[in-house]
C-alpha cells in the first residue's frame, strides 16, 4: 500500500514542488489532500487520517505547531518542512518524525520516507503484539458466559444455564434447558477456561456443570455415569472417575 500523505503549506509553489518530489521518490506515495492553512489542515487530517503530514511551520492564523496541538493523541506522523532551522528543537519536542529544510532535495526526502516506512512497520508490529497479548490475557481469564449460535444470531448464555457440553462430529454443543446450541469454542478451550469449581471434564468429549448433577452411578469397568437432574446420562471415562468424585464432594 502507498504511504498516504497530506501536504500543508500556505505557498502553492512550495506544495507543487513537494508534490513533484514525492512523485519522483523511491517510495510508493499517494498525496491524499493539500491544505493552504492550519485550520484547513486540521479538518483534512481528521477526514483523511493520513500516514504522514508534511507540515510547514510558518503560516498565518495557525502555524504548524498550533496544528499539532489541535490533533488527537493518535495523530499521524509529522514531518515539518520549513525554510528555517531555528524550530528544529521545538519540532522534536512535539515528537515530529523529521524536520526538513527548504529547498527540499530528493535525496533528503527519500531518507525521510525511509524513516517513515520503518516507523509505520514498528507501529504495526507493536499493535500486533498488543493484540496478541490481549488475546493471550483473555484466554487466561475464566469464562463468565458462553456465546452460542441460534440460527444466524449469537445468543449469550450465562454459565449457570449450561447443564453440560459435548463435542460431536467436529463441533462443540452446549446443552441448556432450552435446547442444544453450537459454540465456537473447542472442548479443550472450555476445559481450560470454565471455572474449575463449577465444571468438570468427564470424558474426552464432554464437560458437565456440577450444579446440574443428580447422582454418580459407578460401573463395573471402573467407568461411571453421571445422571443429571433432567434425566440426561453422561459417560465418565475411567481415568476421570476419581476427578469427578473429588469435584462432587
Amino acid at each position: 500500500m502507498p504511504l498516504r500523505c497530506l501536504l500543508v503549506d500556505d505557498e502553492p509553489l512550495a506544495r507543487d514542488r513537494l508534490r513533484d518530489l514525492l512523485n519522483e521518490a523511491e517510495a510508493d506515495v499517494a498525496v491524499e489532500a493539500e491544505a493552504g492553512g492550519g485550520k484547513e489542515a486540521v479538518s483534512l487530517i481528521h477526514e483523511h487520517e493520513p500516514d504522514v503530514v508534511f507540515l510547514d511551520v510558518q503560516m498565518p492564523v495557525l502555524d504548524g505547531f498550533d496544528v499539532v496541538d489541535l490533533l488527537p493523541e493518535a495523530r499521524p506522523h509529522i514531518v515539518f518542512v520549513t525554510a528555517y532551522d531555528e524550530y528544529a528543537l521545538e519540532a522534536f519536542e512535539v515528537h515530529a518524525l523529521d524536520y526538513v529544510t527548504k529547498p527540499v532535495r530528493l535525496d533528503r526526502l527519500n531518507k525521510t520516507l525511509n524513516r517513515l516506512t520503518d516507523a509505520l512497520a514498528d507501529q504495526q508490529r507493536a499493535e500486533q503484539e498488543k493484540l496478541e497479548n490481549l488475546r493471550d490475557a483473555r484466554h487466561d481469564q475464566a469464562l463468565k458466559r458462553l456465546t452460542v449460535h441460534v440460527g444466524r444470531r449469537l445468543r449469550v448464555v450465562p454459565l449457570e444455564n449450561v447443564r453440560w457440553i459435548e463435542a460431536d462430529d467436529g463441533f462443540v454443543f452446549a446443552h441448556t434447558e432450552d435446547g442444544r446450541y453450537r459454540t465456537d469454542f473447542t472442548l479443550g478451550e472450555l476445559d481450560d477456561r470454565l471455572p474449575a469449581d463449577d465444571f468438570v471434564r468427564t470424558h474426552r468429549s464432554s464437560i458437565v456443570n456440577l450444579a446440574a448433577v443428580y447422582e454418580l452411578v459407578p460401573e463395573p469397568a471402573g467407568t461411571a455415569t453421571l445422571r443429571l437432574e433432567d434425566g440426561t446420562e453422561v459417560k465418565v471415562a475411567r481415568r476421570r472417575t476419581e476427578d469427578v468424585k473429588d469435584a462432587l464432594t
